[in-house]
């Protein structure tokens, strides 16, 4: 063997063994506690990607191990290729027939940031898109709402939102509202919203209005049901790709990066960890929407989804990414529902250039799974 050949083969199977690594790290991420293991979030981020690069290299390693008779690189391969369809495999409920359920309850997701939006009274993006979709529940993200000294009176809103609220759909707050309290997770509805509260999350959700959840109560069919429309903690300011050329070999750049990244993803195991305790000690049907600022190969999204479904990944086939909306790349906007519940549809519309927001929404449609007698 030539030493060309050689160092070719050496780099080969060093980039091959790189690929392995990081598939296993991502795969890994939901089941390691973040405290110690923070930055296997990191590789979580791009498991999609580097699991299709993954499901190349093991193919090739079954068919040139078969071929060569080397049967422990068809193995290694096969093993892989399990690890992919496991995770990655298409649900059947996505790609079988679809639901009836012509009265289901249809939840959207949103974020929307104040900043973004129009203000004007005429037929804006927003009203647009809810127009298409007729959502019956719509829970906002960081559009803001200011209450009053009455339970049922908003003094203020966000401009991205105004128009709805005086708008012709029909969409209105929950009848009972925090006195004198800024919502940043709001939720309005076309049905009768009976109450809604708003709760801290740690650790600095008593003094920051962005860092609370709401908690909404209302009825559907006759049966109560709960909905919480959470924000989890941001990854920070400081972002790779919004590094300039030039920047990308700063290391006190990628320095200030880790330390923040580090920071968000214990803050959102932190949230998590509460809001687990709190939906557990629910009594009636839970929903739990909004924007997790984690993908479901990250640990705060499997700590806070167990035993509950995610309406876009049994019903959305293909793509699921949310963020950033005009070329999505990773899925962290949710819409999880509890075991009382059955999805009968679920989409995640394209909002395209409408400066609406930088994320896509999430819609879904749910029934009530029948009761036993």
């Amino acid at each position: 063997m030539s030493t060309l050949r050689r160092i070719c083969t050496a780099v080969g199977w060093g980039l091959g063994g790189l690929l392995v690594a990081g598939f296993l790290i991502g795969y890994a991420a939901p089941f390691l506690r973040p405290s110690s293991f923070w930055w296997a979030d990191l590789f979580a981020v791009g498991l999609p990607l580097v699991s299709l690069g993954g499901a190349v290299l093991a193919l090739g390693l079954c068919g040139w191990g078969g071929y060569r008779r080397q049967w422990g690189r068809v193995v290694v391969g096969t093993v892989l290729l399990l690890l992919v369809a496991v995770r990655f495999g298409p649900r059947l409920a996505a790609w079988g027939p679809s639901v009836s359920a012509d009265d289901a309850l249809r939840v959207m997701t949103f974020n929307v940031p104040p900043s973004l939006g129009d203000a004007s009274p005429q037929r804006t993006p927003l009203l647009a898109l809810l127009e298409r979709q007729a959502p019956d529940v719509l829970a906002l993200q960081e559009s803001r709402l200011r209450t009053g000294t009455d339970r049922q009176d908003v003094t203020r809103a966000s401009a991205s939102i105004r128009p709805l609220l005086g708008s012709s759909l029909g969409y209105a707050p929950p009848a009972h509202l925090p006195e004198a309290t800024v919502v940043q997770q709001p939720v309005v509805g076309r049905l009768r919203l009976d109450s809604l509260s708003v709760h801290p999350l740690p650790p600095d959700g008593d003094t920051d209005a962005r860092s609370r959840y709401t908690r909404t109560a209302f009825r559907w069919q006759g049966r109560p049901v709960v909905l919480y429309n959470v924000h989890l903690h941001t990854i920070g300011r400081a972002r790779p790709w919004t590094l300039v050329a030039e920047q990308w070999s700063s290391l006190a750049r990628w320095t200030t990066f880790l330390r923040t990244y580090r920071e968000g993803a214990l803050r959102r195991a932190q949230q998590a960890r509460l809001l687990r305790r709190r939906i557990q000690r629910e009594s009636h049907p839970v929903l739990v929407v909004g924007d997790f600022n984690s993908t479901p190969h990250q640990w705060a999204y499997r700590h806070l989804a167990q035993g509950l479904q995610n309406g876009a990944a049994w019903r959305v086939r293909g793509w699921r990414a949310t963020f950033p909306a005009t070329q999505p790349l990773v899925q962290i906007d949710h819409v999880l529902a509890g075991p009382a519940w059955q999805v009968t549809a679920a989409r995640i519309p394209a909002t395209g250039a409408t400066g609406l927001s930088d994320h896509r929404p999430v819609v879904v449609d749910l029934a009530w799974k029948p009761q036993s007698p």
